[in-house]
């Protein structure tokens, strides 16, 4: 299965998006649609296949558009259609629903956001989404806070009893 494609034999150019990289590593589909190819870019004779345990839809992030993204990189989840690749390279299948608006590039992350642009037969947009959990205060911080397993809230209550 192709890596990746551009079309621009029409007056809406087309780019599909089918790889990703992670640590130096290429993820890049069976043609099976069973597996996911992870491929040391250093050193191409080290290769492994990673066994989905199911056959993947293979559709893309995108509900439509001339452009479409079909594997992004968030932190260190690769996220595409119907499954997820987790930093230890354990497969999580999901639902396999459109999660983006017409995407053509792969999300990049700023702070607490993920940008990506997009365009669908002559339209063009640009997208940002917010990155939850995402714990925002009413100080006035330096920086935003994001709520992680070692940050908690404690909150205290005072029960007083009134005499009526």
């Amino acid at each position: 299965m192709s890596v990746g494609d551009r079309d621009g034999s029409s007056s809406y150019p087309e780019r599909n998006i089918r790889c990703c990289v992670r640590n130096g590593y290429l993820y890049a589909p069976a043609y099976d649609k069973k597996g996911i190819y992870k491929i040391n870019i250093a050193n191409s004779s080290d290769v492994t296949l990673i066994n989905f345990g199911f056959t993947s839809k293979w559709k893309p992030l995108c509900d439509a558009g001339s452009c479409e993204v079909y594997m992004t990189l968030i932190g260190d989840i690769i996220l595409a259609g119907d499954f997820q690749v987790l930093a230890n390279d354990a497969i999580v299948r999901t639902l396999g629903s459109a999660r983006l608006n017409d995407s053509a590039t792969p999300l990049f992350q700023y702070k607490e956001f993920l940008v990506g642009w997009g365009g669908s037969y002559g339209s063009e947009y640009r997208n940002i989404y917010l990155l939850t959990p995402y714990l925002a205060s009413i100080n006035n911080l330096s920086s935003a806070v994001v709520k992680t397993e070692d940050k908690t809230m404690k909150i205290t209550y005072t029960l007083t009893e009134e005499v009526s």
